[in-house]
């Protein structure tokens, strides 16, 4: 598997589209430093602190990560690469693993690459440092990172499946954008408050006249309880965007179990990857 690690490796540092990610994360680092920078200059009483964007990044890294892993393991497919490390006596299993290490370490290089823009802009002035503590923001970044590294494996999984590029580039961007959309729905959900507020509108008459209509304090249909709540909750912690939601919003004091979750669900997905690829006609 070393050999296997070591040829991956080359193959990831010399890969353009590797390089495109870690340098489109850190620009869109630096895009949004500037555009916070520029409204502190120009909006009265503005100021931004590093901890309110570092991890911003990580929010929308799925879809680089997608982009990444699926032409990665698609070349490797439209070239007989994979066929021929198999022929040359490599298991299946090393060569999923080989992918999961090599993809998953392109990965939190270019999470990191976000955040190093991020807090080099606080150390040399252009934003605020930091009202959190280093310990804070450092089990923050692990976090999200066992998350970026859950990302990974689930968007590998795909990928290893699919055997056309161009199929597994589409599947696994839109898997990419699936997860932003379902943390975010997740996330909206759970923030339902139990009652609407009473609040005043007002309507038209057919006579030309204005009426003001009171809603009174009712009971919010999307509140959610019980059961659903608990399998709603689950999801919200155990999916990898939904962590990073949370990590980021600082919404759950639980936090600390993420990377256990996160580790979870790498072991089932890799898990079921490789006994699907075991059995996959490698043509």
């Amino acid at each position: 598997m070393s050999k296997l690690l070591r040829a991956d490796f080359v193959r990831m540092f010399k890969s353009k589209i590797f390089w495109a990610g870690v340098f489109f994360m850190a620009g869109l680092a630096g895009l949004i430093v500037f555009t916070r920078w520029n409204a502190m200059r120009t909006v009265p009483g503005y100021y931004c602190f590093a901890d309110e964007i570092f991890l911003v990044g990580a929010m929308y890294i799925s879809i680089v990560i997608a982009i990444f892993v699926s032409i990665f393991i698609g070349e490797d497919y439209s070239s007989g690469t994979i066929r021929n490390k198999h022929i040359m006596g490599h298991s299946r299993m090393s060569m999923y693993l080989s992918n999961l290490i090599t993809c998953s370490t392109a990965s939190v290089i270019m999470h990191i690459a976000f955040i190093v823009v991020i807090i080099g802009s606080s150390v040399f002035g252009i934003i605020g440092k930091s009202k959190m503590s280093a310990e804070k923001i450092a089990g923050m970044c692990l976090i999200t990172v066992f998350s970026v590294l859950s990302i990974t494996a689930i968007i590998l999984f795909i990928s290893m499946l699919i055997p056309k590029k161009s199929a597994g580039v589409v599947t696994a961007m839109i898997f990419s954008i699936l997860l932003i959309f379902i943390a975010n729905t997740i996330d909206y959900r759970l923030s339902a408050k139990e009652y609407i507020q009473p609040y005043t509108f007002t309507v038209t008459n057919e006579d030309g006249t204005e009426q003001e209509v009171e809603q009174p304090l009712t009971k919010n249909p999307k509140y959610l309880t019980g059961t659903k709540k608990k399998v709603f909750q689950f999801f919200h912690d155990t999916l990898p965007v939904d962590q990073i939601v949370q990590v980021y919003y600082q919404k759950n004091d639980n936090d600390k179990n993420f990377p256990i979750n996160s580790i979870c669900v790498i072991a089932i997905v890799t898990g079921a990857g490789i006994f699907i690829f075991r059995r996959k006609d490698l043509k």
